[in-house]
């Protein structure tokens, strides 16, 4: 608490969250080449130069042995399996339409690799982003999950909480004394109950540009096919317009990432003794805490072994993050594996813009844009039509064309992506135009809400 109220009290007198540590160092830029992420540390300014953007998967070897963020998972390691390695891969392959239907290839642009973001959900209407949450009670899901949405276009759903939340309602609730009974238990509730609870709370949220992050789902086999089930499975739901009834799909979920934070049983039980003097919570107590952690190991830790399995062909990728270091090191590994979804979003908008800039696709060039990009006052209009502002299609014309030069081809070089914080990013990279001279472009996204990644901010230079 101590820690987030002064995270508070830096964000209100710097007026920004451009770092939450920023009471703790100057401003920095980290330089990133290659894929060497285990030398990463936490920038006030994270940058990305010429490589390759994946976070390692959990089953990456690590390339130094003082970090042990990604060796082999501690949970997997000190329990017994309760699922044969033969029925793991089916329930993976069983399971790989949760992570959507989007090209999970490889492609560069100026020397940064990248995986289309924007191909992951396919075209239906109504669909949302997912990223588990997944860690023993105690781990410090809750606190990670609560900086991510402070500093990220993230919304936090914590299935246990919207479990509490509805076992609370006592009489109003058909479920609610069900409930009640499994969280006490240490038992895993039924798989229908927690999707309803879920899909509600994101439909509510009209977050589809938003990652939202699932704390303790999926706890079980039952979970993950039931999520398989429902959530990947778009249901049909009639719209009422003037002239017809159409249809749309809603309620698809495609699940991005899972991070899993690791944290041996006696510091578990620290945590969560010092949290029970003040959470109120029925199961903040060492009985239930070892039935759940107990639990967890027997069905918890296959399902994340099953996860890893999807990750070859999908854009899915599964983290191990050791929560049992400090606060500020889970942080750092939580931010930069964030930044790496993130890249791939901002990559993915930045190609769209630049394909519809040279077709002349004004419809998609306008919704990539900020609003404030196309306010500007037309000095060749008199306002008598009542508007004086220019066209779409001319702003788009002055901002990205040139009277001596044409950029039909694509011919990137040397990008590198600044993130200034967590829903603000520069990309600049070297484009050469079709005659052979070589600009420098600079463009800034910034995340909108509903509206999402948006350009708002455009600059070209030559090069010397």
């Amino acid at each position: 608490l101590g820690f987030l109220a002064m995270i508070a009290s830096v964000r209100k007198q710097t007026g920004g969250i451009s770092s939450c540590y920023a009471f703790a160092s100057n401003a920095y830029k980290h330089r990133f080449h290659n894929t060497n992420m285990n030398s990463f540390r936490q920038p006030t300014k994270w940058m990305l130069r010429g490589g390759a953007l994946n976070v390692p998967s959990s089953s990456s070897p690590s390339s130094s042995s003082s970090s042990s963020s990604w060796n082999r998972p501690l949970y997997a390691a000190t329990q017994s399996r309760s699922t044969s390695p033969s029925s793991i891969s089916e329930y993976a392959k069983a399971s790989r339409s949760i992570a959507g239907n989007g090209d999970s290839s490889l492609k560069s642009f100026g020397g940064l690799t990248y995986r289309d973001s924007s191909s992951s959900l396919g075209d239906k209407e109504e669909q949302f982003r997912v990223v588990f949450i997944l860690g023993g009670p105690g781990a410090g899901k809750g606190t990670q999950c609560e900086l991510l949405k402070q500093n990220y276009p993230c919304v936090h759903l914590s299935a246990g909480q919207l479990l509490r939340e509805e076992a609370q309602k006592k009489d109003a609730s058909e479920h609610a004394a069900l409930i009640e009974e499994c969280l006490v238990a240490g038992k895993i509730v039924p798989v229908e109950i927690s999707l309803a609870l879920l899909r509600n709370a994101m439909r509510e949220a009209n977050g589809q540009s938003l990652i939202f992050l699932i704390d303790g789902f999926p706890r079980n086999f039952d979970n993950l096919e039931g999520w398989t089930r429902v959530m990947a499975t778009p249901v049909e739901e009639e719209i009422a317009t003037e002239s017809s009834n159409d249809k749309r799909n809603i309620g698809v979920a495609a699940v991005w990432g899972v991070l899993v934070y690791e944290c041996p049983l006696p510091i578990l039980e620290q945590r969560v003794m010092e949290r029970s003097k003040d959470s109120g919570r029925s199961d903040d107590n060492l009985e239930s805490l070892r039935r759940r952690f107990k639990t967890f190991q027997a069905e918890t830790v296959p399902v994340i072994d099953t996860l890893r399995r999807i990750e070859d062909d999908t854009l899915l990728k599964v983290v191990d993050i050791r929560g049992d270091q400090s606060l500020e090191q889970v942080w750092e590994e939580t931010q930069k594996t964030m930044n790496s979804f993130i890249a791939n979003d901002v990559l993915s908008a930045n190609v769209r813009l630049l394909q519809a800039a040279v077709s002349k696709d004004v419809e998609t060039y306008r919704s990539l844009c900020a609003d404030e990009l196309f306010e500007v006052e037309d000095d060749t209009q008199d306002g008598s039509d009542g508007s004086s502002l220019m066209s779409a299609e001319k702003v788009m014309l002055i901002q990205e064309g040139s009277d001596e030069e044409e950029f039909r081809e694509s011919n990137f070089r040397c990008a590198e992506m600044t993130f200034v914080t967590g829903q603000k990013v520069s990309l600049s990279y070297d484009r050469t135009s079709d005659s052979g001279i070589t600009f420098r472009e600079t463009r800034i996204w910034s995340h909108q809400g509903p509206k999402g990644w948006r350009m708002v901010h455009f600059s070209r230079s030559s090069t010397p």
